[in-house]
């Protein structure tokens, strides 16, 4: 029988704080933090199982543009 765990996303404004929280329904740690990691567009994603941060996810940097000269 297969145990599914509860964690939660939450959305972390840049000012650091909690301004939303996603419920993930997941096998396991990886597949928490595979969904989780997919969450970043614009906003860091801490995942949490219980009391216990599994993860923290940031922005990809910026893309670094040259201007010709």
């Amino acid at each position: 029988m297969r145990s599914i765990k509860h964690y939660r996303a939450f959305q972390i404004d840049p000012d650091r704080h909690v301004f939303g929280c996603i419920n993930l329904a997941c096998d396991d740690d990886e597949q928490a933090k595979r969904e989780a990691a997919a969450l970043v567009l614009i906003h860091r994603i801490e995942l949490w199982r219980l009391d216990r941060r599994i993860a923290q996810f940031g922005l990809p940097p910026e893309d670094v543009r040259c201007t010709g000269a």
